[in-house]
């Protein structure tokens, strides 16, 4: 019920803050096999690969999933500026969630209507937490090559 709410004021106010103007824009996608979870994984390959006795936690990829919302505004014609918001969660036994908010710089080397190639480059914090902790972390996503259609 908490991803469902969360969700729905995400697409409300980043619909308000885009309004009609050609120069917005605004995307929303879903992940699976975020950050969080992929470090899970990789541990317990590495783990299981030098013969490590390891919590044998299996990780759904459907638990490892994200939800993001990213708004651009567009200052000159192949410069973007703006921010993403993510949601992310780990089940399976670690029940864990984590908030990212960075903002981004994107230069659009292609820059249609229905169609985009990007560099992007944006940083910011990550808020983890689960019953027993609250951690703050630095988060940095680089994208040399980018796409987007729709």
């Amino acid at each position: 019920m908490c991803k469902q709410f969360l969700l729905c004021i995400l697409f409300t106010v980043s619909v308000l803050f885009a309004g009609e103007r050609v120069d917005h824009n605004v995307s929303f996608s879903y992940g699976v096999f975020n950050l969080t979870g992929g470090s899970i994984v990789a541990g317990n390959a590495i783990a299981d690969s030098f013969g490590a006795e390891n919590e044998k936690d299996d990780v759904n990829l459907l638990t490892l999933s994200s939800f993001n919302v990213a708004y651009g505004y567009q200052l000159w014609e192949k410069l973007e500026i703006g921010g993403i918001l993510t949601y992310s969660y780990t089940g399976s036994g670690y029940n864990y969630h984590s908030v990212t908010l960075m903002p981004k710089a994107k230069l659009n080397w292609i820059n249609k209507m229905d169609f985009r190639f990007y560099s992007l480059l944006a940083i910011g914090p990550t808020f983890g937490f689960n019953s027993d902790k609250f951690e703050v972390e630095a988060l940095w996503q680089a994208s040399l090559v980018g796409f987007e259609f729709g």
